[in-house]
């Protein structure tokens, strides 16, 4: 079974080639999927792909053995992020993506629009913005009361962030001293503007307010989201939040930093032009078939 930890100190060529590729096909498939399904949320998906890249490839899982009980934690919080999720946790090997794509959205797949644990490689079903910190919390306190070495990452995007339920969460990860880490997707776009006009916040001056450690990175830079983890993992005791600044609708131009597709599907013809810029094959033919008919790859559905 394979187990990684972050303990390398950095990703070698070899694995940022990699990674650098699956993360290109996986903006493919978020637009594959929304367009498919003519609904969703492709912006916030594409802004924290390489964050999702990067945390499922280092962090202690494994596809063959998907609820081993020393595997590690990984919550999102922000669930509508769901064809990011789906199409990294693919990209490692969980399940065929194929499967994510033709089935998004669908009635009867486990490919819902907020991700739920009956896909495997998820921990925690998705809802209401601004619980996973406390989710992450349950799981943190779990392995100290029982005495295990998991670690437990929390995904979260920054609009929630206005929410009082973090702010709580915050506190009692520091109060019980939990071994969780936060890292939030700062694309600075929600659903109806930019986030600090919809409600201004500090988010770094609240999370060091509460005694957090905070690390900042460039969200789109594998290398350095990598050795954050690996930082907040190895090197840091006590909770840390990794402020990952990012660009909404990253990797397609008309896309980038544009609030308008944070919950709305690309038209055919955007996303004939999207996946012209990105340089992969448009064909939905085989998708649309497979959506219409219900025929594609299965996969074990998880009820742990």
């Amino acid at each position: 079974m394979e187990l990684k930890g972050f303990l390398p100190p950095e990703l070698s060529e070899k694995e940022l080639k990699d990674l650098s590729n699956k993360a290109h096909l996986a903006r493919g498939d978020i637009l594959k999927m929304t367009t498919l399904a003519k609904s969703g949320h492709p912006g916030g998906s594409m802004s924290s792909i390489d964050i999702y890249t990067v945390l499922y490839h280092g962090a202690r899982i494994s596809p063959e053995k998907p609820h081993d009980p020393d595997r590690d934690r990984i919550v999102i919080s922000h669930g509508h992020t769901s064809p990011g999720v789906y199409a990294a946790l693919a990209r490692r090997g969980f399940f065929p993506i194929d499967a994510a794509i033709a089935g998004f959205r669908l009635i009867g797949s486990p490919f819902e629009g907020h991700v739920e644990k009956k896909v495997p490689g998820v921990e925690w079903n998705t809802g209401n913005l601004g619980q996973g910190l406390s989710a992450g919390c349950g799981f943190a306190l779990s392995a100290k009361l029982l005495k295990k070495d998991f670690k437990v990452y929390v995904v979260m995007g920054c609009g929630e962030q206005q929410k009082g339920q973090i702010s709580e969460a915050r506190r009692f990860a520091k109060k019980y001293d939990l071994d969780i880490i936060a890292i939030i997707d700062y694309n600075n776009r929600q659903i109806s503007g930019i986030t600090w006009e919809i409600m201004p916040q500090m988010i770094r001056e609240n999370y060091e307010s509460d005694r957090w450690k905070v690390i900042e990175v460039n969200g789109h830079d594998l290398q350095e989201i990598y050795q954050a983890i690996r930082r907040a993992t190895h090197e840091i005791e006590g909770p840390t939040a990794i402020i990952a600044h990012t660009v909404m609708g990253k990797g397609v131009s008309f896309m980038e930093g544009k609030e308008e597709f944070h919950g709305k599907a690309l038209n055919e013809e955007q996303y004939i032009k999207a996946m012209e810029e990105l340089g992969l094959d448009a064909d939905l033919t085989k998708y649309k078939k497979m959506r219409k008919t219900k025929d594609f790859p299965a996969i074990t559905v998880h009820y742990p």
